[in-house]
């Protein structure tokens, strides 16, 4: 079965108006984490290992 790891948090995203592009971005998690089965139904929280939330950056060449 696969569930689903639903994280609450906030997205900073900075962009430079002079270059007008997005330079950098981070995620901050909060500790509001709630669990789905693939039905969408709410289960308790299950014993696994970490996974680090891994946010791509933006490449210089990218304008949006």
């Amino acid at each position: 079965m696969k569930v689903l790891k639903i994280t609450s948090g906030f997205v900073f995203q900075e962009y430079c108006t002079e270059s007008r592009k997005w330079v950098s971005q981070d995620f901050l998690a909060s500790d509001d984490v709630q669990w789905e089965d693939e039905n969408g139904e709410y289960i308790d929280s299950i014993q696994t290992s970490y996974l680090p939330f891994e946010m791509v950056q933006p490449q210089e060449n990218d304008d949006a």
